[in-house]
């Protein structure tokens, strides 16, 4: 068993928030509160750019409704996926709509990565203003985690603080202080803040990763 980083309750108050929007909404894409398709579809343009070779195993964490598998299968990139969500009601969609990839419900700060995969991504999971947990604590922790369960790449977009409005039930993360945190775990870090307002996507590779050069 981890040492949890996250606290169970801020666990149960992620949970209840997205089954109210469940509830109203439907396992949809509206239930997820991620902006527009079109911001979502750009994340996940910057996320696949961290992928390597023809065929990479890709853990999703915090996978949803699995929108980049279905971004990765409607642009022809193949793959083996694997997703994990802390939300049973995502968890059963995805069974039902993409059977043919892994699903499980999983909470990596309580129950570990099962396995080591090409690349991680994180995208809009650590977005949530915890109560009793420290924001900055949990991410570094989710990266370490990430990167030691991976051979090629981690990728993970949060919110910026170079914005002009806070949500106060969001926390907004200083670019900087993620990259020197990125840097105390890999030696090759890139910092993306260029694609969308608000946001930025921190990606990091194993030395061994193609395209690195000591």
């Amino acid at each position: 068993m981890i040492t949890p980083m996250l606290d169970p309750d801020d666990v149960s108050t992620v949970v209840r928030r997205y089954q109210q929007r469940i509830a109203e909404h439907g396992t949809t894409f509206a239930s997820l509160n991620s902006g527009s398709e079109a911001k979502q579809t750009l994340r996940h343009e910057v996320h696949a750019s961290a992928l390597r070779g023809e065929t990479p195993s890709i853990l999703e964490i915090g996978s949803g409704l699995a929108d980049f598998y279905r971004y990765l299968k409607q642009h022809a990139r193949a793959c083996s996926y694997s997703g994990y969500d802390i939300v049973p009601e995502y968890v059963t969609e995805c069974q039902r709509v993409f059977p043919e990839a892994r699903f499980a419900l999983r909470n990596i700060f309580f129950d570990g990565i099962d396995a080591t995969y090409d690349t991680i991504v994180l995208s809009q999971v650590l977005n949530n203003r915890y109560q009793k947990s420290d924001n900055m604590q949990v991410m570094r922790r989710a990266l370490e985690l990430a990167f030691e369960h991976t051979r090629v790449s981690v990728s993970v977009d949060m919110l910026s603080t170079y914005v002009d409005f806070r949500n106060p039930d969001l926390f907004y993360y200083p670019p900087e202080d993620v990259f020197r945190m990125a840097m105390l775990i890999a030696r090759r870090v890139v910092l993306r803040h260029d694609y969308r307002a608000f946001e930025f996507c921190i990606q990091l590779f194993h030395d061994e990763a193609e395209g690195y050069l000591r």
